[in-house]
Formats: C-alpha cells, structure tokens, sequence
C-alpha cells in the first residue's frame, strides 16, 4: 500500500514538470516535426554473416545470398554487383532454393538464421517467389523460428520438402520435415522427433528425388547455457519420399550425439559424407559412406573439422570430384582426397557459413562468411577476392 501511495504521489509531481516542458514555447510538437517519427538505426543484427549461399542451376552468372540480419541479395553478374530483393520481408534468412525446373522465376526462403549463437535473430517462416523475387508471397511456417533446408524435385516442381530447425529458447511442435505436393500451398509434416529435436540438415539424392536424407539434432539455448546434443540426435534416410524413414547409423560414434551435417556427392551419389558431434573427442568429425549409408568409416577429426558444431556444420562436395570436400569452420577446409586430409580454404574474413562451387567450373568456389562473399578463381591455390560487403 505505501508503494501504491508512493508511485501516485511521484506521477502527480512528474506531470506538471512534463506539461509544462512541453507547453513553454507555446508550439505543439507535431508542429515542428510534421508526421516525422522515431525509427529505430540499430545496430542490433549481425549484418554480415552469410548463412546460406545458392546458384542459378543453369546460368552461373546468378547467385544469391541469405544474411543472418540483411535478407536476401542477388547478383547477376558472378558476384560483381549485388541488390537486395527481400528488403520488405524478415531480414533473417536460414535458406534460400531456386526451382530447378523454373529458375528464373520461382525462388523459395526460409527464414530464421540456423547457425544458433546466443545473437540469432528468429525467422516468420517461408515464402515464395514466382517473378525471380520481384514480388513474395508467404506460404506458413509462421511459428517455425528457423528453416534449414528446402528442397525442390527436379522432375516434379510441386513436389517441395522443408526442413524446420525450429526454435532456438523453448519447446515447439514446429520442427522436423514437411512435405508439399501442391507447390507449397499445403503441408505435412513426414518426420517430427519431439519438441526439442529439429532438423538441422536436408538433402535430396540429385539423382534419385525419392530418397532423402534428414539430420534431426536436439538442442536448446537459455541465457547462461547451450545444450547441444542428445539421445533423440540421429541422421535419418528414406527411399520413398519421405513415407517411411530409417537411422543410418553403422559405423557411428556411441552414445549421445550432437548436430549433424550431411552431403550426397551429385557425381557419385552412393557418396556420403556427414560431420559428427560426439561426446567422445576422438570419435567425432568426418565420416563417410561408399554405399549410400549403409556403412560408415571415420576419416578426419582435425580441429578444422570439428570446432563449434553448432555454428559450422555445412559440407559441400564438388559436382563433378567426388573427393573434393569443403568444410565451413573458422577458416574453411577443403580435402581433395576424399576427406582424408584438409588445408585451410584461403586467406579471407573468419568464419566460413557456406560455400558453392560454380555449374560450369569447379575451380571456381564462393564462400560466405562473416564478413560477407568471397569468390576463389582457383582452389588449387586459392586466390580469394571479396566480392559483397553487407
């Protein structure tokens, strides 16, 4: 009761003091500031870390580029130049497909940065494009916080998967993998774990729509701790489009595990290759598969290979070598010996997100990192130029 008197007795004292500041001039404030009103300048996001790095399937000029607190941008000129085209939208973006059946015109984001540091803004879900992103269209997943992954069959644009990371500071229901086969106007959710596990990682055999492969990681922030891993973290496949899905565990580390990237080699596709978050220090990092995952052998546990998982968990292989492999981490690593060994990526800004090789040259590489794009005209020995500064 005394500290309701208190606050009363305090406003009554403010008001006047406040009226009259504003009154002494005898001109109203909007007189002076017109319709002018306060926005807010930041800085408050992680403008320049790319999260996600995608390619035009047939012309090799058009890039684009997902940005954990910036939006979408693209280039049409190899890098040269870029512009934003997701200006109007959410600025956090998880991941970025092109139609491989209409590429000039229909481009997908999933918003929500997936690289899950104590700094991540969270996404409001997924949207389309169908006028090569002029205009979007949102299609759901309003509560998903975090989409990792969409993919898109080849043969069948309407046939559509999103892989839901899901949220970052609680339980949510929406996580796992959804399937569209109406082009993304209705959903179903094919592969769901529990309310703390989502998928981190999604990929579709290039050479096989029907099967896929699915990386569910349980995980869970709060503000003094970060747990990542758990008895429910496991990679699944499935052979018929996501009805029926199996561990592919043989060869695996035991006991819990953690965040778990995975790659099809799109040349040999009975390649895989997965990096794996164990509790055990010498069983975690590289493994690979010769026979599409039934079997799995250790190659590599190099720091480069297994610092922070949970913020450098990208594998991409090169299209037309399947021993070439690059790894996101600190400074990047590429292997040309199938992942047996890895040197450095080259000289450019820390923390490499993602990378992709160019559709026509496989010397030519793009990586994104936390000081915007890189662009490599020779991995061979590596000649890296920055290409976009956010």
């Amino acid at each position: 009761m005394k500290n309701l008197i208190f606050t009363i007795f305090i406003s009554i004292c403010i008001l006047p003091i406040h009226t009259k500041a504003q009154t002494t001039t005898g001109v109203d404030i909007k007189d002076l500031f017109g319709d002018l009103t306060a926005r807010h300048i930041g800085p408050a996001l992680m403008s320049g870390r790319i999260n996600d790095l995608e390619t035009h399937p047939t012309n090799p000029r058009i890039i684009y580029a997902g940005t954990a607190g910036g939006g979408v941008w693209k280039s049409n000129n190899a890098g040269t130049t870029f512009n934003p085209i997701f200006d109007d939208y959410c600025q956090s973006i998880g991941a970025v497909a092109v139609d491989p059946n209409d590429p000039d015109n229909i481009i997908y984001v999933g918003t929500g940065e997936t690289w899950t540091r104590n700094s991540v803004s969270v996404g409001d879900g997924l949207y389309k494009s169908v006028d090569g992103g002029t205009t979007w269209n949102k299609l759901g997943f309003v509560k998903s916080e975090r989409i990792a992954n969409i993919a898109i069959n080849p043969k069948n644009s309407n046939e559509i998967y999103v892989a839901v990371l899901g949220a970052l500071w609680s339980d949510s229901d929406e996580r796992g993998v959804y399937k569209s086969l109406d082009a993304g106007v209705t959903w179903n959710k094919i592969l769901y774990v529990d309310q703390r596990t989502g998928c981190a990682d999604f990929t579709m055999d290039p050479n096989n729509p029907n099967t896929l492969y699915a990386s569910m990681w349980e995980f869970r922030r709060t503000g003094w701790s970060f747990d990542s891993g758990g008895d429910k973290s496991a990679l699944y496949k499935s052979t018929d489009g996501g009805a029926n899905w199996n561990k592919i565990h043989n060869g695996f580390p035991k006991g819990k595990l953690g965040r778990l990237a995975i790659a099809v080699a799109p040349s040999d596709s009975k390649i895989l290759y997965t990096v794996i978050e164990a509790e055990e220090d010498l069983k975690k990092g590289l493994y690979r598969s010769n026979d599409a995952g039934n079997n799995w052998k250790q190659l590599n546990n190099d720091f480069g290979i297994t610092v922070r998982p949970f913020y450098f968990s990208r594998i991409v292989v090169d299209p037309k070598n399947p021993d070439v492999v690059v790894k996101a981490g600190l400074n990047g690593s590429i292997s040309r010996d199938g992942g047996k060994t890895f040197k450095d990526l080259g000289n450019m800004h820390g923390d490499i997100h993602d990378i992709v090789f160019d559709i026509d040259d496989s010397d030519r590489i793009y990586a994104g990192t936390d000081g915007g794009v890189y662009r490599s005209w020779n991995i061979l020995e590596p000649k890296i130029i920055l290409l976009f500064l956010q």
